[in-house]
């Protein structure tokens, strides 16, 4: 029985097969799911935090990369619109000029001018649509000249510069706030005033007055305030 199982176990049987098998095939690395794919390392260096020395530098850089580059045109705009805010505290004995009228009260405007709060508002609406520096910038209380000055030098200069950049004015809205003296009297001459200085016709400059219901220092009367909005067209 044992020399029978050795003869079956030594039998070579079925033939082997000498084939080789084919050689396994990866799939390509558009196949491969993007979040399985390897990332590339970064090396420990530019894992480091930047010296301040070492962000000063690369700001430098880029400041000088900026300005190499060629500057843009400014684009040419059919309009733009500004607005002006100004205020000033009231003291007694002075006068109140507002729009370049002489108003009666006990009180006036304490400033480096002659405290127009109206028409410095308004020269602020007319360079900030422009894109220009504000009207302390362009005439500061710095400067002994313009101690006293009358606001309308101001106005004129500002528009001309409206002109000179191509615009015209197109129209113009202000608020006064303060609450005494009452402006009804004196609206219409503070109007035609601000037409004469800025050269515009009546229909597009209007003035509108307003109190502060006697609260905070424009309320208490021991301050005036302006706001103007101002829409420039190209000529």
């Amino acid at each position: 029985m044992a020399s029978s199982l050795s003869v079956l176990w030594a039998s070579p049987g079925a033939p082997k097969s000498t084939r080789t098998p084919p050689p396994l095939s990866l799939p390509s690395a558009h196949a491969v799911p993007s979040f399985l794919r390897m990332q590339p390392r970064r090396p420990p260096s530019s894992l480091r935090p930047l010296t301040a020395a070492a962000a000063l530098q690369v700001e430098q850089q880029k400041a000088v990369e900026a300005e190499s580059e060629p500057s843009r045109p400014p684009p040419s705009l059919p309009f733009r619109v500004g607005h002006g805010f100004d205020l000033h505290r009231l003291e007694p004995g002075l006068p109140l000029i507002i729009g370049g009228i002489d108003i009666p009260h006990d009180r006036g405007c304490e400033a480096h001018s002659d405290g127009d709060v109206l028409l410095h508002c308004v020269v602020d609406a007319i360079l900030g649509a422009l894109g220009l520096p504000d009207i302390s910038q362009i005439f500061p209380d710095s400067d002994p000249k313009w101690k006293g000055a009358a606001s309308s030098v101001f106005v004129r200069e500002a528009v001309r510069l409206m002109h000179e950049a191509g615009y015209e004015l197109g129209n113009l809205d202000a608020t006064l706030i303060l609450q005494r003296p009452k402006l009804s009297p004196h609206k219409e001459a503070i109007r035609s005033n601000l037409c004469d200085l800025l050269g515009a016709h009546p229909s597009v400059v209007n003035l509108k007055a307003k109190t502060h219901e006697k609260v905070d220092s424009l309320g208490e009367n021991r301050s005036i305030a302006a706001h103007t909005v101002v829409l420039l067209i190209r000529k």
